[in-house]
């Protein structure tokens, strides 16, 4: 192997000659991102602890429930290494050490009970019952006959219940930071669009016969409870990322770009709003087409952050929307979620969150911008 491929420290160096491997796109780029950094071993623990804070719900209490069986195993390995330093007691007959002696015994009319299947399955009844002695302790139950005797095992049951200890007070810790943060308040469109709009003021000049009305960037909100759900003191941030290389530079760099919404700050905001850029001469976006945003690899970053009424606490939450994903469309619009049904209420449709619809070319709609300014004085029926 050439020795211009590797420097000193055996660091890898791509030959001159060859092609840049493809780099990833869209969600994938900014998700696989990977830091090399020397960390210590109390940083490592630290980082895996907030890694289990922030996993999906289902996931997050799988591994609370499987931390003390896990520690049972490991520490019932250790236990085997002294099997004569535990009292076991024993409650059956020795059994079979294999099935077809098991299956020698069936034969002579000696029935074998569900445990004692169970206790052949797993290695034997001595195993099954130092696995539960190690279980008792790290739930710190009790109950089992098995005795640590000799120094190593009274050693290793006091480690095992010191261990024990400590993942509690940790699963304690998760359990509480997980069950004191609020649920996610906001379902996002799955799509955002960059279409013709005629709910912004530019809609009402008078255009030039050449001149065309601008474009704007939309994306929709629903409340995740809009029945019952407010959140006051809003504040919107919309930041436009995009892969840029310099000429002669192989790697590229990231930039970010914030901007300009028509509505940045909401003060009371119930069941959803339209958040909207307008692509002007004065806009970032301004003279981009689609292909232009997939040649830089743009993406899109909505947050918000407000307070919930009810329980007065701080919510967040964002969305990415991904240009190579196809997360932004090209001239469409939104299906309307309020209607008015047969007896004159206002009926809010969230489950049309997402629902699109052809762009329509012409046509005067005299409504407001969001869903929570609306001055109806019936509530609206939400489905």
């Amino acid at each position: 192997m050439s020795s211009k491929m590797w420097k000193e420290k055996k660091e890898w160096v791509r030959p001159d000659d060859s092609e840049p491997p493809p780099r990833l796109k869209g969600k994938a780029a900014l998700r696989s991102v990977k830091v090399q950094q020397e960390e210590s071993m109390m940083s490592r623990v630290y980082n895996a602890y907030i890694y289990t804070l922030r996993l999906p719900l289902h996931l997050f209490f799988l591994i609370m429930l499987s931390s003390p069986v896990l520690l049972s195993v490991i520490f019932t390995g250790l236990y085997l290494l002294d099997l004569e330093g535990l009292y076991i007691p024993q409650d059956h007959q020795p059994h079979a050490e294999s099935l077809q002696q098991q299956h020698q015994i069936h034969k002579t009319s000696t029935s074998l009970s569900l445990w004692e299947v169970f206790y052949v399955l797993c290695g034997g009844e001595d195993r099954f019952k130092i696995f539960i002695f190690s279980l008792s302790l790290s739930t710190t139950f009790g109950g089992t006959r098995v005795e640590a005797r000799s120094p190593y095992t009274l050693l290793l049951a006091n480690l095992n219940t010191l261990m024990a200890q400590l993942i509690f007070v940790f699963l304690s810790g998760a359990v509480f930071h997980r069950l004191s943060q609020p649920s996610e308040p906001i379902r996002w469109s799955q799509v955002a669009l960059i279409t013709s709009d005629k709910f912004t003021e530019h809609s009402f000049k008078k255009l030039h016969p050449d001149e065309k009305p601008p474009k704007s960037f939309l994306l929709r909100l629903n409340l995740t409870n809009p029945t019952d759900m407010v959140l006051i003191d809003c504040k919107f941030q919309l930041v436009y990322r995009r892969f840029l290389t310099s000429p002669g530079q192989l790697s590229p760099y990231i930039t970010t770009v914030p901007l300009k919404l028509m509505h940045a700050e909401v003060a009371y905001l119930r069941y959803a709003l339209v958040v909207r850029h307008v692509i002007d001469d004065e806009s970032p976006l301004y003279g981009l087409d689609i292909e232009a945003f997939k040649a830089q690899d743009a993406s899109f970053t909505i947050t918000v952050s407000g307070v919930e009424r009810s329980s007065m606490q701080t919510v967040f939450s964002e969305r990415l929307y991904a240009v190579a994903d196809g997360d932004v469309l090209w001239d469409r619009q939104f299906e309307d979620q309020i209607h008015t049904d047969q007896y004159g209420r206002s009926v809010f449709y969230s489950n049309r969150l997402s629902r699109l619809k052809h762009l329509e070319v012409a046509g005067d709609v005299n409504t407001q911008d969001d869903a929570s300014n609306n001055n109806h004085r019936k509530k609206p029926k939400v489905q």
